[in-house]
């Protein structure tokens, strides 16, 4: 899983989507990161100081555009949710907000992620309120699956320290709706 980055308190999502996330995406670039598809990734942030932005990755960079568009994936979170990822507390991390990426030796599953419709729920548990993120690929509201689980145990998942399978075969992972297409988004990061 990425590095949680160190963020000022009193970030704004515009500083967020407009500078700091493509300057993050130039440094990886730069430090021989794998290079990625064509690819575009929409971010509603609910709430007060909201907003919309569409990040486009083509030719090897990183754009931002205010306001909403058509993406491949479209994540929708809340403000106070989106600001407990970027600044690492309350149990989330960074990586919530972005997709999963490439290991190295494995393909550019850009593609693939293009090909997929359909709208994932995540409601995390947590001290607290639960940390909910939807994730919509390519438009489509159906099918519609949503998992259930702890923060940290889906952090475990992400990072390879937990087997998804196992996971749910275990009740760890409690998933509603569509059980074939979690499966497919699985698929992207195996």
């Amino acid at each position: 899983m990425a590095e949680q980055p160190t963020v000022p308190e009193n970030i704004t999502p515009s500083q967020f989507f407009e500078e700091l996330l493509p300057a993050g995406f130039a440094a990886q670039a730069e430090a021989g990161a794998a290079p990625q598809g064509s690819f575009t990734l929409g971010y509603t942030l609910t709430g007060d100081g909201g907003g919309s932005w569409l990040m486009t990755i083509a030719e090897g960079r990183m754009t931002s555009t205010r306001g909403a568009g058509d993406a491949n994936l479209a994540f929708t979170v809340s403000i106070d949710d989106w600001r407990d990822a970027v600044l690492g507390r309350n149990g989330a991390h960074i990586a919530l907000l972005l997709p999963a990426p490439q290991r190295p030796g494995r393909p550019d599953n850009s593609a693939r992620a293009m090909a997929l419709k359909g709208t994932m729920a995540l409601e995390l548990a947590r001290e607290g309120d639960p940390y909910r993120v939807e994730m919509c690929f390519n438009g489509s509201a159906a099918p519609r699956t949503i998992m259930k689980m702890k923060l940290v145990e889906y952090i475990a998942m992400q990072e390879g320290k937990l087997n998804g399978q196992e996971a749910f075969m275990t009740g760890k992972l409690r998933v509603e709706g569509d059980l074939a297409f979690l499966m497919q988004i699985a698929a992207l990061t195996a």
